[in-house]
């Protein structure tokens, strides 16, 4: 069986910069162009994406399936997932990237709507069908917010995911197909070991640790982890609490080693050396390039 081809930014690259942590939306199509059309299968393991589709014909591609799109429609693609593109005429829309740990962040007391990001959806956007044209809608307002610089921008954009998540999910009660669903075994003890994560919140527990609590062996954790997500199980814990200060270093209240105790690293210049290797910036030069004065 051929390995999964992980990137961490948008096809072919591993960087990707998102507002607040949050959100990057880049042009739909613009990848395809520079490839003749064609996105071979791959996966994200940082973050999901919703593909606007506003004109043309495309054909999606996940594991050995093959879907048909005309535009207008929209695709929500999670982490993790194997997924590609045919675009058999010229497509246009945008692909909004949304950070994974933040949005768990978001909607930590919503879990309902956390699992129901786990799923592909396409859905066509029908006059028919009020709320798919609502949820449309309430996408194209996120990357007019997102191309703008109003002030305000970041409490929007953080504003309107939040709305938009909340229209997919209520659109996925209303009974349509998923396409794919996160069933065996292994992905839930994946789901369990990001649960514990998020309750323990903090760094100080180890791989081990966690391990532990799920009645396996490290070794176990780690192929598990890497089968899915691409990651070691120290990665997905050092990516978690790397984003969780990155919203906490947003906040022009907090100081640089209150946060790095709160999420429990013990010696503050090593949460700096972590955080630079993370992000290639030290949490100073990240709240002055995002507007936050030093504390």
């Amino acid at each position: 069986m051929q390995e999964k081809r992980f990137y961490k930014g948008l096809y072919g690259t591993n960087t990707i910069e998102f507002a607040k942590g949050l959100i990057h939306v880049h042009p739909f199509g613009e990848i395809g162009k520079q490839h003749q059309g064609q996105v071979k299968l791959h996966a994200h393991n940082n973050f999901l994406q919703i593909f606007i589709v506003q004109q043309g014909h495309t054909e999606f591609h996940y594991g050995n399936e093959k879907v048909d799109i005309h535009a207008p429609a929209f695709l929500v693609v999670p982490k993790n997932i194997e997924h590609g593109f045919l675009h058999l005429t010229h497509v246009s829309g945008w692909i909004i990237n949304l950070a994974d740990t933040v949005l768990e962040h978001m909607l930590q007391r919503e879990a309902d709507v956390i699992f129901g990001m786990e799923e592909i959806h396409i859905v066509s956007v029908t006059d028919e069908e009020h709320a798919t044209t609502e949820v449309f809608d309430t996408m194209q307002k996120c990357v007019d917010e997102y191309n703008s610089q109003f002030p305000g921008r970041l409490l929007m954009l953080q504003y309107l995911v939040g709305q938009m998540l909340v229209q997919l999910y209520r659109i996925s009660l209303g009974g349509r197909q998923a396409y794919y669903s996160s069933s065996n075994i292994s992905k839930v003890y994946f789901r369990r070991f990001q649960q514990l994560i998020r309750s323990q919140d903090s760094y100080k527990k180890t791989v081990e640790e966690y391990a532990r609590d799920l009645f396996m062996s490290t070794g176990h954790l780690s192929r598990i982890c890497r089968s899915i997500a691409g990651k070691s199980p120290k990665d997905i814990l050092i990516d978690y609490f790397i984003t969780k200060a990155q919203l906490a270093l947003s906040d022009v209240d907090s100081n640089i080693a209150d946060v790095s105790y709160t999420l429990g690293f013990e010696d503050p210049a090593y949460f700096a050396r972590l955080f630079k290797k993370r992000t290639g910036q030290t949490p100073i030069e990240f709240r002055k390039k995002i507007g936050v004065k030093r504390k």
